[in-house]
């Protein structure tokens, strides 16, 4: 392993680029920013090595993002259908719930993400992460959540 010196500017940038509980040192940051894998890890294909039939099949596209409106056009879901907030462990947050509308949910008057609004509800609760997954977060009332219903309708249309 090799030492090399960087002023305090560049340091506090790779700080700032940090992954708590993931990146364990400066190193670890720098080799995923840089999209470097432990030595132990480095295939031919990394090097480019590997010839056409070596190579591993290319990883699916993530899916789309769940959509509302296109719940409510295949039925999944009701325009106007009230919605619970569930909190990380899956339980209802009492007395919390919004109305499906459109592509957005309605809460106290006002249009929402389904992840903002979470983020803004389960904060209230006393949560503090700042990146919430909504889909997750959001059950119709047999409790399945719009992640659920989401997986149920692109398997139907794929």
């Amino acid at each position: 392993m090799r030492t090399i010196e960087v002023d305090d500017t560049v340091y506090s940038h790779i700080q700032s680029l940090a992954i708590p509980y993931e990146d364990k040192s400066p190193n670890d940051t720098l080799k995923r920013v840089f999209g470097l894998k432990p030595a132990r890890e480095l295939t031919l294909e990394d090097l480019g090595l590997a010839g056409p039939s070596e190579r591993k099949p290319s990883l699916r596209a993530k899916a789309p993002k769940a959509d509302l409106s296109q719940l409510i056009r295949s039925g999944g879901l009701e325009d106007g259908e009230i919605l619970f907030l569930v909190d990380y462990s899956g339980n209802r947050v009492s007395g919390v719930t919004a109305q499906v509308s459109g592509s957005q949910l309605s809460f106290d008057g006002r249009l929402f993400s389904m992840s903002e609004l979470a983020k803004i509800l389960l904060k209230k609760q006393g949560y503090k992460s700042d990146s919430v997954r909504g889909p997750s977060h959001w059950v119709n009332s047999d409790g399945v959540t719009i992640r659920e219903l989401w997986a149920t309708y692109l398997a139907k249309v794929s």
